[in-house]
Protein backbone atom coordinates (compact mmCIF):
# COMPACT_ATOMS: atom_id res chain seq x y z
CA UNK A 1 0.00 0.00 0.00
CA UNK A 2 1.39 3.37 -1.09
CA UNK A 3 1.86 5.67 1.55
CA UNK A 4 1.21 9.60 1.06
CA UNK A 5 3.41 12.08 1.40
CA UNK A 6 3.41 14.82 3.88
CA UNK A 7 2.69 17.68 0.86
CA UNK A 8 0.13 14.95 0.24
CA UNK A 9 -1.46 14.30 3.68
CA UNK A 10 -0.79 18.83 3.52
CA UNK A 11 -3.03 19.17 1.11
CA UNK A 12 -5.96 17.24 2.12
CA UNK A 13 -6.13 18.20 5.54
CA UNK A 14 -5.68 21.69 5.02
CA UNK A 15 -9.29 23.47 4.38
CA UNK A 16 -10.01 24.92 0.85
CA UNK A 17 -9.82 28.33 2.15
CA UNK A 18 -6.59 28.33 3.05
CA UNK A 19 -5.41 27.28 -0.10
CA UNK A 20 -7.61 30.96 -1.24
CA UNK A 21 -6.07 33.07 1.01
CA UNK A 22 -2.69 31.69 0.23
CA UNK A 23 -3.11 31.89 -3.49
CA UNK A 24 -5.07 35.70 -3.26
CA UNK A 25 -2.16 36.43 -1.01
CA UNK A 26 0.36 35.16 -3.59
CA UNK A 27 -1.25 36.93 -6.56
CA UNK A 28 -1.73 40.33 -4.86
CA UNK A 29 2.76 39.88 -3.21
CA UNK A 30 3.34 39.33 -7.29
CA UNK A 31 2.05 42.86 -8.36
CA UNK A 32 3.54 44.68 -5.44
CA UNK A 33 6.48 43.08 -6.09
CA UNK A 34 6.80 43.84 -9.73
CA UNK A 35 6.67 47.07 -9.38
CA UNK A 36 8.04 47.71 -6.07
CA UNK A 37 11.87 46.33 -7.91
CA UNK A 38 11.93 48.28 -10.39
CA UNK A 39 9.89 51.29 -9.57
CA UNK A 40 13.01 53.46 -7.95
CA UNK A 41 14.90 52.64 -11.61
CA UNK A 42 12.28 54.30 -13.00
CA UNK A 43 11.60 57.67 -11.12
CA UNK A 44 15.48 58.26 -11.48
CA UNK A 45 15.92 57.10 -15.30
CA UNK A 46 12.70 58.07 -16.63
CA UNK A 47 11.23 61.05 -14.60
CA UNK A 48 14.47 62.20 -13.08
CA UNK A 49 13.75 62.01 -9.64
CA UNK A 50 16.73 61.42 -8.14
CA UNK A 51 17.79 60.11 -4.87
CA UNK A 52 16.14 62.42 -2.95
CA UNK A 53 12.36 61.96 -4.71
CA UNK A 54 13.61 58.13 -4.02
CA UNK A 55 13.90 58.64 -0.94
CA UNK A 56 11.02 60.18 -0.01
CA UNK A 57 8.65 58.13 -1.86
CA UNK A 58 10.16 54.91 -0.03
CA UNK A 59 9.66 56.79 3.37
CA UNK A 60 6.09 57.63 2.88
CA UNK A 61 5.15 54.32 1.67
CA UNK A 62 7.17 52.50 4.79
CA UNK A 63 6.11 54.78 7.22
CA UNK A 64 2.21 54.31 5.37
CA UNK A 65 2.30 50.40 5.94
CA UNK A 66 3.96 50.59 9.58
CA UNK A 67 1.49 52.79 11.08
CA UNK A 68 -1.80 51.68 9.28
CA UNK A 69 -1.46 48.02 10.20
CA UNK A 70 -1.15 49.07 14.53
CA UNK A 71 -4.67 50.55 14.08
CA UNK A 72 -6.14 47.99 11.64
CA UNK A 73 -6.82 45.45 13.98
CA UNK A 74 -8.88 47.45 15.95
CA UNK A 75 -10.84 49.22 13.30
CA UNK A 76 -11.68 45.04 12.38
CA UNK A 77 -12.82 44.34 15.93
CA UNK A 78 -14.86 47.28 16.27
CA UNK A 79 -16.79 46.90 12.85
CA UNK A 80 -16.99 43.35 13.22
CA UNK A 81 -15.70 42.96 9.22
CA UNK A 82 -12.51 40.98 9.10
CA UNK A 83 -13.25 40.36 5.42
CA UNK A 84 -15.13 43.01 4.54
CA UNK A 85 -12.24 45.17 6.00
CA UNK A 86 -9.27 43.20 3.85
CA UNK A 87 -11.48 43.38 1.38
CA UNK A 88 -11.36 47.65 1.29
CA UNK A 89 -7.37 47.42 2.02
CA UNK A 90 -6.98 44.54 -1.27
CA UNK A 91 -8.99 46.96 -3.51
CA UNK A 92 -7.39 50.37 -2.31
CA UNK A 93 -3.85 48.84 -2.83
CA UNK A 94 -4.84 47.39 -6.67
CA UNK A 95 -6.89 50.76 -7.46
CA UNK A 96 -3.90 52.62 -6.60
CA UNK A 97 -1.41 50.48 -8.66
CA UNK A 98 -3.92 50.30 -11.66
CA UNK A 99 -3.42 53.97 -12.09
CA UNK A 100 0.53 54.20 -11.59
CA UNK A 101 1.12 53.10 -15.47
CA UNK A 102 0.08 56.37 -16.07
CA UNK A 103 2.12 58.41 -13.71
CA UNK A 104 3.67 60.97 -15.11
CA UNK A 105 5.56 62.86 -12.35
CA UNK A 106 7.50 62.14 -8.77
CA UNK A 107 4.28 63.21 -6.60
CA UNK A 108 2.12 60.90 -8.66
CA UNK A 109 4.08 58.19 -7.52
CA UNK A 110 4.06 59.64 -4.07
CA UNK A 111 0.11 59.89 -3.86
CA UNK A 112 -0.04 55.77 -5.69
CA UNK A 113 2.99 54.43 -2.99
CA UNK A 114 0.60 55.91 -0.50
CA UNK A 115 -2.48 54.41 -1.56
CA UNK A 116 -0.58 51.09 -2.09
CA UNK A 117 0.41 51.00 1.41
CA UNK A 118 -2.36 52.24 2.89
CA UNK A 119 -4.22 49.26 1.85
CA UNK A 120 -2.04 47.02 2.99
CA UNK A 121 -1.65 47.75 6.02
CA UNK A 122 -5.48 47.78 6.63
CA UNK A 123 -5.83 44.34 4.93
CA UNK A 124 -2.68 43.21 6.63
CA UNK A 125 -4.33 42.11 10.58
CA UNK A 126 -7.75 40.70 8.91
CA UNK A 127 -6.44 38.67 6.78
CA UNK A 128 -4.38 37.33 9.26
CA UNK A 129 -7.38 37.08 11.87
CA UNK A 130 -9.11 35.18 8.67
CA UNK A 131 -6.39 32.53 8.31
CA UNK A 132 -6.47 31.91 12.15
CA UNK A 133 -10.47 31.39 12.03
CA UNK A 134 -10.52 28.96 9.49
CA UNK A 135 -7.95 26.49 10.78
CA UNK A 136 -8.02 24.26 13.55
CA UNK A 137 -4.94 25.08 16.03
CA UNK A 138 -3.39 22.06 14.93
CA UNK A 139 -3.74 22.80 11.08
CA UNK A 140 -2.58 26.34 11.77
CA UNK A 141 1.08 25.48 11.69
CA UNK A 142 1.54 24.42 8.43
CA UNK A 143 -1.67 26.98 7.26
CA UNK A 144 1.07 29.47 8.53
CA UNK A 145 3.78 27.54 6.53
CA UNK A 146 2.02 27.63 3.34
CA UNK A 147 1.30 31.28 3.39
CA UNK A 148 4.81 32.24 4.15
CA UNK A 149 5.80 30.16 1.50
CA UNK A 150 3.38 31.33 -1.11
CA UNK A 151 4.51 35.11 0.11
CA UNK A 152 7.89 34.19 -0.39
CA UNK A 153 7.55 32.69 -3.75
CA UNK A 154 5.39 35.96 -4.69
CA UNK A 155 8.60 38.57 -3.80
CA UNK A 156 10.46 36.81 -6.19
CA UNK A 157 8.35 35.96 -8.80
CA UNK A 158 7.63 39.94 -9.18
CA UNK A 159 10.66 40.29 -9.58
CA UNK A 160 11.60 37.95 -12.15
CA UNK A 161 8.49 38.66 -14.39
CA UNK A 162 9.54 42.64 -13.62
CA UNK A 163 13.01 41.91 -15.11
CA UNK A 164 12.44 39.50 -17.61
CA UNK A 165 9.79 42.42 -19.10
CA UNK A 166 12.22 45.14 -18.95
CA UNK A 167 14.07 42.66 -20.93
CA UNK A 168 12.01 41.93 -24.04
CA UNK A 169 10.29 45.55 -24.29
CA UNK A 170 13.89 47.26 -24.24
CA UNK A 171 12.88 49.14 -21.06
CA UNK A 172 9.30 49.65 -21.07
CA UNK A 173 8.13 50.62 -17.18
CA UNK A 174 5.05 50.93 -18.49
CA UNK A 175 4.74 47.87 -19.65
CA UNK A 176 6.04 46.42 -15.94
CA UNK A 177 3.62 48.52 -14.38
CA UNK A 178 0.42 47.41 -16.30
CA UNK A 179 1.17 43.94 -15.85
CA UNK A 180 1.28 43.79 -12.31
CA UNK A 181 -2.69 44.92 -12.19
CA UNK A 182 -3.32 41.17 -13.65
CA UNK A 183 -2.33 39.47 -10.62
CA UNK A 184 -3.43 42.46 -8.44
CA UNK A 185 -7.10 42.62 -9.75
CA UNK A 186 -6.96 38.30 -10.24
CA UNK A 187 -6.42 38.11 -6.36
CA UNK A 188 -9.25 40.77 -5.36
CA UNK A 189 -11.50 39.12 -7.59
CA UNK A 190 -10.68 35.79 -5.52
CA UNK A 191 -10.88 36.77 -2.19
CA UNK A 192 -14.16 38.72 -3.11
CA UNK A 193 -15.50 36.21 -4.61
CA UNK A 194 -15.03 33.14 -3.18
CA UNK A 195 -13.48 33.87 0.31
CA UNK A 196 -16.72 33.19 2.81
CA UNK A 197 -16.90 35.83 5.91
CA UNK A 198 -16.68 34.01 9.49
CA UNK A 199 -19.58 33.95 11.38
CA UNK A 200 -18.06 33.46 14.45
CA UNK A 201 -14.77 36.10 14.18
CA UNK A 202 -12.19 36.15 16.86
CA UNK A 203 -11.38 39.11 18.45
CA UNK A 204 -8.19 40.59 17.05
CA UNK A 205 -6.85 42.44 20.01
CA UNK A 206 -7.07 39.18 22.00
CA UNK A 207 -5.87 37.09 19.62
CA UNK A 208 -1.25 36.88 19.94
CA UNK A 209 0.05 40.21 18.59
CA UNK A 210 2.15 37.56 15.69
CA UNK A 211 -1.41 36.83 14.32
CA UNK A 212 -2.76 40.90 14.21
CA UNK A 213 -0.09 42.51 12.01
CA UNK A 214 1.25 44.54 15.19
CA UNK A 215 4.75 44.32 13.89
CA UNK A 216 7.22 46.13 12.23
CA UNK A 217 8.06 45.34 8.59
CA UNK A 218 5.87 44.12 5.62
CA UNK A 219 4.68 40.95 5.01
CA UNK A 220 7.17 39.91 2.65
CA UNK A 221 10.03 40.39 5.80
CA UNK A 222 7.50 38.54 8.33
CA UNK A 223 10.04 36.06 9.88
CA UNK A 224 8.81 34.84 12.84
CA UNK A 225 7.55 31.52 13.27
CA UNK A 226 3.99 32.22 13.17
CA UNK A 227 2.75 28.65 13.31
CA UNK A 228 5.41 28.16 16.81
CA UNK A 229 3.81 31.37 18.10
CA UNK A 230 0.70 30.48 17.76
CA UNK A 231 1.12 27.03 19.90
CA UNK A 232 4.37 28.58 22.23
CA UNK A 233 3.59 29.13 26.06
CA UNK A 234 4.93 32.27 25.57
CA UNK A 235 2.56 33.05 22.66
CA UNK A 236 -0.72 32.15 23.98
CA UNK A 237 -4.51 34.15 23.71
CA UNK A 238 -4.71 36.62 25.91
CA UNK A 239 -7.11 39.08 26.77
CA UNK A 240 -6.01 42.88 26.02
CA UNK A 241 -8.95 44.56 27.53
CA UNK A 242 -12.49 45.65 26.46
CA UNK A 243 -11.78 48.88 24.23
CA UNK A 244 -10.24 48.36 20.94
CA UNK A 245 -7.53 51.20 21.52
CA UNK A 246 -4.06 49.16 20.38
CA UNK A 247 -2.59 51.15 22.44
CA UNK A 248 -3.19 51.38 25.85
CA UNK A 249 -1.93 54.23 28.21
CA UNK A 250 -1.95 52.30 31.41
CA UNK A 251 0.38 49.98 30.18
CA UNK A 252 3.20 52.11 28.56
CA UNK A 253 4.70 53.32 31.55
CA UNK A 254 4.93 49.40 32.98
CA UNK A 255 6.89 48.39 29.66
CA UNK A 256 9.63 47.85 31.66
CA UNK A 257 13.56 49.20 30.78
CA UNK A 258 14.63 46.29 28.48
CA UNK A 259 11.75 47.18 26.30
CA UNK A 260 12.68 51.03 26.13
CA UNK A 261 16.65 49.98 25.56
CA UNK A 262 15.57 47.83 22.53
CA UNK A 263 13.38 50.54 21.26
CA UNK A 264 16.12 52.97 21.11
CA UNK A 265 17.79 50.57 19.52
CA UNK A 266 15.68 49.97 16.85
CA UNK A 267 15.08 53.82 16.48
CA UNK A 268 18.82 54.64 15.82
CA UNK A 269 19.43 51.75 13.94
CA UNK A 270 16.40 52.60 11.41
CA UNK A 271 17.36 56.55 11.74
CA UNK A 272 20.77 55.23 9.93
CA UNK A 273 19.25 52.67 7.55
CA UNK A 274 17.87 53.28 3.85
CA UNK A 275 15.75 51.56 1.56
CA UNK A 276 15.87 48.42 -0.39
CA UNK A 277 15.34 50.91 -3.37
CA UNK A 278 19.05 52.74 -2.75
CA UNK A 279 20.38 49.26 -2.75
CA UNK A 280 18.79 49.02 -6.73
CA UNK A 281 19.70 52.85 -7.24
CA UNK A 282 23.56 51.69 -7.02
CA UNK A 283 22.96 48.78 -8.92
CA UNK A 284 22.51 50.98 -12.03
CA UNK A 285 25.26 53.38 -10.87
CA UNK A 286 27.71 50.34 -11.39
CA UNK A 287 26.22 49.84 -14.72
CA UNK A 288 24.06 46.61 -14.55
CA UNK A 289 21.09 46.82 -17.05
CA UNK A 290 18.14 47.49 -15.74
CA UNK A 291 16.72 44.07 -16.48
CA UNK A 292 19.23 42.66 -14.39
CA UNK A 293 18.70 44.83 -11.32
CA UNK A 294 15.69 42.60 -9.94
CA UNK A 295 18.05 39.61 -9.68
CA UNK A 296 19.52 41.34 -6.70
CA UNK A 297 16.28 41.35 -5.11
CA UNK A 298 15.36 37.35 -5.89
CA UNK A 299 18.61 36.09 -4.43
CA UNK A 300 18.30 38.88 -1.41
CA UNK A 301 14.70 37.74 -0.55
CA UNK A 302 15.87 33.33 -1.48
CA UNK A 303 18.86 33.83 1.24
CA UNK A 304 16.13 35.84 3.90
CA UNK A 305 14.04 32.79 3.11
CA UNK A 306 16.10 30.07 3.71
CA UNK A 307 18.39 32.09 6.68
CA UNK A 308 14.98 32.95 8.83
CA UNK A 309 13.86 29.60 9.97
CA UNK A 310 16.93 28.35 11.52
CA UNK A 311 16.99 31.86 13.09
CA UNK A 312 13.40 31.16 14.15
CA UNK A 313 14.38 27.71 16.41
CA UNK A 314 17.02 29.96 18.30
CA UNK A 315 15.38 29.28 21.73
CA UNK A 316 18.38 30.50 23.69
CA UNK A 317 18.32 34.77 24.49
CA UNK A 318 22.25 35.57 25.05
CA UNK A 319 22.48 33.64 21.77
CA UNK A 320 19.51 35.59 20.42
CA UNK A 321 21.73 38.95 21.83
CA UNK A 322 24.77 38.03 20.20
CA UNK A 323 23.13 37.23 17.31
CA UNK A 324 21.28 40.74 17.28
CA UNK A 325 24.87 42.25 17.46
CA UNK A 326 26.15 40.19 14.60
CA UNK A 327 23.67 41.68 12.40
CA UNK A 328 24.24 45.10 12.93
CA UNK A 329 27.56 44.45 12.08
CA UNK A 330 26.14 43.39 8.71
CA UNK A 331 24.46 45.74 7.89
CA UNK A 332 27.92 47.75 8.52
CA UNK A 333 29.69 45.12 6.02
CA UNK A 334 26.40 45.79 3.46
CA UNK A 335 26.93 49.54 3.44
CA UNK A 336 30.63 49.48 3.59
CA UNK A 337 31.05 46.89 0.54
CA UNK A 338 28.18 48.84 -1.62
CA UNK A 339 30.28 51.69 -1.34
CA UNK A 340 33.10 50.15 -3.23
CA UNK A 341 31.80 47.55 -5.59
CA UNK A 342 32.14 47.73 -8.57
CA UNK A 343 30.88 44.46 -10.31
CA UNK A 344 27.99 42.35 -11.36
CA UNK A 345 29.00 39.56 -8.86
CA UNK A 346 30.00 41.66 -5.95
CA UNK A 347 26.25 43.44 -5.60
CA UNK A 348 24.56 40.59 -5.59
CA UNK A 349 26.95 38.91 -3.13
CA UNK A 350 26.06 41.81 -1.00
CA UNK A 351 22.41 41.34 -1.47
CA UNK A 352 22.90 37.86 -0.45
CA UNK A 353 24.52 38.78 2.63
CA UNK A 354 21.69 41.37 3.23
CA UNK A 355 19.23 38.99 3.47
CA UNK A 356 20.97 36.93 5.93
CA UNK A 357 21.34 40.45 7.53
CA UNK A 358 17.25 41.25 7.08
CA UNK A 359 16.68 37.95 8.54
CA UNK A 360 18.72 38.43 11.87
CA UNK A 361 17.49 42.06 12.80
CA UNK A 362 13.60 41.72 12.01
CA UNK A 363 12.87 38.26 13.80
CA UNK A 364 15.53 38.76 16.62
CA UNK A 365 14.91 42.19 17.57
CA UNK A 366 10.63 40.75 17.72
CA UNK A 367 11.35 38.13 19.47
CA UNK A 368 13.75 40.40 22.14
CA UNK A 369 10.32 42.98 22.66
CA UNK A 370 8.09 39.98 22.93
CA UNK A 371 10.30 38.27 25.49
CA UNK A 372 10.61 41.73 27.52
CA UNK A 373 7.25 42.47 28.39
CA UNK A 374 4.75 40.33 29.83
CA UNK A 375 1.83 38.45 28.16
CA UNK A 376 -0.91 40.72 28.62
CA UNK A 377 1.20 43.73 27.48
CA UNK A 378 2.38 42.64 24.29
CA UNK A 379 -0.71 43.99 22.28
CA UNK A 380 0.50 47.70 23.68
CA UNK A 381 4.27 47.06 23.65
CA UNK A 382 4.25 45.64 19.67
CA UNK A 383 2.01 48.65 18.60
CA UNK A 384 3.87 51.43 20.61
CA UNK A 385 7.23 49.33 18.86
CA UNK A 386 5.31 49.52 15.13
CA UNK A 387 4.11 53.35 15.88
CA UNK A 388 7.38 54.49 16.74
CA UNK A 389 9.68 52.37 13.97
CA UNK A 390 6.84 53.90 11.47
CA UNK A 391 7.64 57.63 12.22
CA UNK A 392 11.84 56.57 12.20
CA UNK A 393 11.49 54.93 9.20
CA UNK A 394 10.04 57.92 7.72
CA UNK A 395 12.47 60.68 9.06
CA UNK A 396 15.08 57.72 7.94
Amino acid sequence: MKLDSPQQRLRQQLPRHVWILSIANLLSEIGAETIRSVLPIFVLLTLQGGALTVGEIEGVAAATVAIMRVFSGGISDYLGMQKGLAVIGYGISTFARSILPIAIDPLWIIGTQFGDRFGQGISVAPRKALMADITSEEMRAPAYRLRQLLLTSGVCLGSIIAGAILLVSQNNYQMVFSSAIVPSWMGLALFMLVVKPVQKQQKLLMMPAEMTGLLAGGDEFYTRDESAATTSRHHTKQTLGSSYNPIHLRDVLELGWEYWLLLTVAIFFNLGNSSDAFLLMKSIEIGISPALVPVGLVIMNVVFALASYPISAIVNRDLKVRLLLVSFLLHVIVYFGLAVVSTNVQIWCLFGLYGVHLAMIQGLMLDLVDRAVEPFRRGTAFSLFNLTIGVTLLIA
